[in-house]
């Protein structure tokens, strides 16, 4: 649903990432998981990627979490077994 090469921001802007092609984002020349690079921004031992990363919504213009994508996802993945 985010087709590299979009950025990622936090809630408030202070740190950008690159979607990479495998899912993966890059920062300041570094590749990590959207967690791993989440708590690297911060300086912390981990973060949930999925509510800490956000991207702009086109439609609004405002950041929406990617996790409101997985969850369009789940929803989705869950009508098709049903």
């Amino acid at each position: 649903m985010i087709k590299p090469p979009a950025i990622l921001n936090d809630s408030n802007r202070r740190w950008q990432a690159a979607v990479k092609a495998d899912g993966s984002l890059s920062h300041e020349g570094e590749q990590a998981s959207i967690h791993n690079t989440g708590a690297r921004v911060q300086g912390h031992d981990a973060c949930n990627g999925w509510t800490f990363w956000h991207f702009e919504c086109t439609q609004t213009g405002q950041l929406q979490p990617i996790d409101a994508l997985r969850k369009i996802i789940r929803e989705q993945m869950t009508k098709v077994g049903a």
